[in-house]
């Protein structure tokens, strides 16, 4: 196994410049689309200017606007050479601004500008649809680390390789999970090192237990760098946000994740049969998470076949806690209150559709579950105050032959299943 892993290495070695290569065209894709999109609001603002100016009379050449202009941007240039090739560009520029102004005439009026307005609208729609069409996931990230190769993380390998098949997938696990993985084909390169790995990956994926991301966001960040990626998977936000607020991550970037897709099972066999077809995936966004880099991940998520949607790791934690924690530790709760009561094997076959829904829950690994209680403990203590509550007042209303309250809650359920319908 070790020398499968040092073959590994070596080919990772080899295919440092090419990873490079990628990198920078993708970049330079993101950066077009950017530029592009800023041209054209600049050209739409010279049109609003020469509108102005014909109002007042004034000349459309301004040559001291001009070479403020072209003074200004070489002076952003990091070398003669750029700042020669930036004034080409924006005299360019300006010339094309100086075009649009003098051809103000006739379609400066209310109802040409109604009518540009328009056929304007289906063309700006074809370049959306175009845009959303070429949102290849490679173009954001070309090389990925997934840390952590287990039930999500195998499921992200597996929806990399589908989606985007020429990414570079690292992984970093046991050497067991590890030869299994580079076995399917599922991985590029295998490591059992997560710095290693983390310090050539665009984009780095901490899906390892709660507070092992910790731990390892801590070990890695030395490794990090400017244009850098991580994101973790666990269904916790609150504590690995404010980890990430307070480590030196070296100018990478950093935004929880949480894929709201799942199964009961554990590992990466379990991950081949976890549906995923347009599942949410939650984005809770720091202080360390640019603008550009929530995009980018937006973008590569959607190309993923995935639902992004942004929430606060507050709102989101709140939010869990009753959807998904809580109804984990009621299915738990039940099984063991039902085992207090040793009722057979037998007779539990009586049972219907719901608690069969409940018992899948009963499978679920504790190890994985104990930790995540104990990340998100305040939120589940009120979320189990707020049942018992409910479950109290049915209790009383059982008794009462109206049963308004029970048909209340009923009233009150329904309005959830309504609202997301």
């Amino acid at each position: 196994m070790s020398m499968q892993l040092e073959l590994e290495n070596e080919l990772a070695d080899w295919r440092k410049p090419t990873i490079k290569l990628e990198e920078s065209r993708a970049r330079i894709d993101e950066l077009d689309e950017l530029i592009a999109s800023l041209i054209n609001e600049r050209l739409m603002l010279c049109q609003e200017i020469g509108e102005a100016k014909k109002r007042l009379n004034k000349p459309v050449l301004d040559d001291k606007r001009e070479q403020e202009v072209l003074s200004r941007v070489a002076s952003v240039a990091t070398d003669p050479v750029i700042a020669k090739q930036l004034i080409d560009i924006y005299t360019t520029m300006l010339a094309g601004s100086r075009g649009l102004q003098e051809n103000l005439t006739e379609s400066t009026s209310p109802k040409a500008q109604a009518g540009a307005n328009v056929h304007a609208e289906p063309i700006s729609g074809s370049s959306e649809a175009t845009l959303a069409g070429a949102r290849i996931p490679q173009r954001y990230f070309p090389t990925v680390t997934i840390i952590g190769l287990g039930l999500i993380g195998g499921t992200l390998a597996r929806l990399i390789r589908k989606h985007s098949p020429k990414t570079n997938i690292t992984a970093v696990d046991t050497p067991e999970v590890l030869q299994k993985a580079l076995g399917e084909g599922l991985i590029d390169c295998a490591e059992t090192k997560a710095t290693a790995a983390a310090e050539r990956s665009s984009l780095v994926v901490l899906a390892a237990p709660p507070e092992k991301n910790i731990e390892i966001l801590e070990t890695i960040a030395p490794k990090l760098s400017k244009r850098q990626l991580v994101v973790d998977v666990t269904s916790t936000k609150s504590r690995v946000c404010l980890a990430a607020e307070s480590i030196d991550l070296h100018g990478a970037d950093f935004i929880g994740g949480h894929p709201l897709f799942g199964s009961q099972k554990s590992g990466l066999d379990a991950s081949s049969a976890v549906a995923t077809e347009q599942a949410v995936f939650c984005l809770t966004p720091i202080s360390k998470s640019s603008q550009m880099s929530v995009k980018r991940f937006r973008r590569w998520l959607e190309g993923l076949g995935l639902k992004p949607v942004e929430a606060s790791a507050e709102t989101h934690d709140k939010v869990l806690a009753r959807t998904s924690h809580l109804v984990q530790l009621i299915a738990i709760a039940l099984g063991a209150a039902i085992t207090d009561q040793n009722i057979s094997e037998q007779d539990l076959q009586l049972h219907g559709p719901a608690f069969k829904n409940l018992a899948r829950l009963m499978e679920s690994p504790p190890e994985m579950w104990l930790d995540l209680f104990d990340q998100n403990k305040e939120e589940l203590q009120k979320a189990i105050a707020e049942l018992v509550e409910k479950l109290n007042l049915a209790s009383t209303d059982l008794d009462s032959k109206e049963k308004t309250e029970l048909a209340r809650m009923f009233k009150q359920a329904h309005s959830i299943l309504e609202s997301n319908q």
